[in-house]
């Protein structure tokens, strides 16, 4: 049986974060920091079939009174179901859609791409170390969705639950958003 209190530590230490009671809205609440910018790592409940929800704020502090940027950024990458060969077969009998290019064909032969600015996209994913990070998260973690907003931050879905989780996992994971962050707020 896992401790669950001993967990949540754990992972608190990872952010340099504390456990935040939240019973009403969420099981599992840890919020800290990743390289300056506020993270969190959430479970809806910490079993099964509940997954575990990383978020890196990269623009914490919102000014109303400036104007609305126009080159702003929202992607969203989803890993593809079937990869070489089989993605003929997913794309007939799975109807899994072909994406929106972002001239990387290593990357798209990897996620299914949707964003709003594509100048902006392909100017993310083609960033020094943008690439090597998405397929580290693709590896580690099977993520099932990743959301970039650039006046945002980047949110990561991962199915495995709090309980599953492995830390060296948890961490890693935080490492690459981080990363993924710094770029965000440096270049967008």
């Amino acid at each position: 049986m896992i401790d669950l209190e001993a967990k949540l530590s754990a992972a608190s230490e990872i952010i340099d974060g504390r456990v935040i009671k939240d019973s009403q809205r969420v099981a599992v609440c840890v919020k800290g920091l990743v390289l300056g910018f506020p993270a969190t790592i959430e479970a809806i409940s910490p079993g099964w079939p509940f997954g575990v929800m990383y978020t890196v704020e990269t623009n914490v502090v919102v000014d109303p009174s400036q104007p609305q940027r126009q080159d702003l950024l929202q992607l969203t990458i989803y890993p593809r179901m079937g990869r070489g060969l089989w993605s003929l077969f997913t794309k007939l009998l799975l109807f899994e859609s072909k994406g929106m290019t972002v001239h990387d064909r290593k990357l798209e032969g990897v996620f299914n791409f949707s964003y709003d600015n594509s100048h902006a996209a392909e100017r993310f994913v083609k960033y020094p170390g943008v690439s090597e990070n998405l397929m580290l998260l693709e590896t580690t973690t099977k993520f099932s969705e990743i959301v970039i907003k650039s006046d945002r931050g980047i949110y990561l879905s991962q199915p495995t639950s709090f309980n599953a989780l492995n830390l060296d996992v948890c961490r890693a994971t935080f490492r690459a958003l981080g990363e993924l962050g710094q770029v965000l707020f440096e270049a967008f």
